[in-house]
């Protein structure tokens, strides 16, 4: 019986040989091209952008300053011109005061050297009282008011106590009881105030 042959262990050079080759890397770096490609390309674009809006803004900003200081010079000139005609009405109400003032000035002048020459103290008296009613008249024309004082409490908005009178009678308690001199308002607003005495409840 003949004897088999042993098998011979396999050649090495007659195994097939497999070759495996990793790809990732070499996929990985095509993507990472691809992605930095794309980033290249859009990058440009990107800047562009921003630096447009950035352009835009200051331009915005420089047209509002811009704005801002004209409409700034407008109100200057503004103020001026309204400083100038307020000036300018201000003069014009001194002057119309001031020739109003000087006829009064030149009659109260005219009564002195008379009386003074003469020894006329009756033409002096006529003659100031001639200037007080000419300038109670001039007030009046100019809706300046004297205070009534008359029959009434004291009033501290229009009123200064000079003097106090003891008085037994409360309801005569803060009374005017005299004018000592004489107060005025002008429309609303309060020129001088009247100065008075008044009675002061005993106690």
């Amino acid at each position: 019986m003949a004897k088999r042959k042993p098998k011979s262990s396999a050649d090495p050079q007659d195994e097939p040989t497999i070759n495996i080759v990793d790809r990732r890397s070499s996929i990985s770096e095509e993507d990472d091209k691809e992605s930095n490609s794309d980033i290249e390309e859009r990058l440009p674009s990107y800047v562009e952008r921003l630096k447009q809006e950035a352009e835009e803004k200051d331009k915005r900003l420089r047209e509002y300053i811009s704005a801002y200081k004209e409409k700034s010079g407008e109100n200057d000139d503004f103020r001026k011109r309204l400083e100038k005609d307020n000036d300018v009405r201000l003069d014009q109400f001194k002057a119309n005061l001031f020739s109003r003032l000087v006829p009064i000035l030149d009659n109260l002048s005219r009564a002195i050297q008379t009386s003074g020459s003469n020894k006329d103290f009756d033409g002096l008296y006529l003659g100031v009282e001639m200037v007080a009613k000419q300038f109670a008249r001039e007030l009046k024309n100019n809706e300046v008011t004297i205070i009534d004082t008359k029959n009434r409490k004291f009033n501290p908005k229009t009123d200064e106590v000079v003097m106090t009178e003891d008085t037994p009678d409360p309801e005569q308690d803060n009374t005017i009881v005299q004018e000592l001199e004489p107060g005025y308002i002008f429309k609303d607003k309060l020129i001088k105030a009247a100065k008075v005495k008044v009675a002061h409840l005993k106690t």
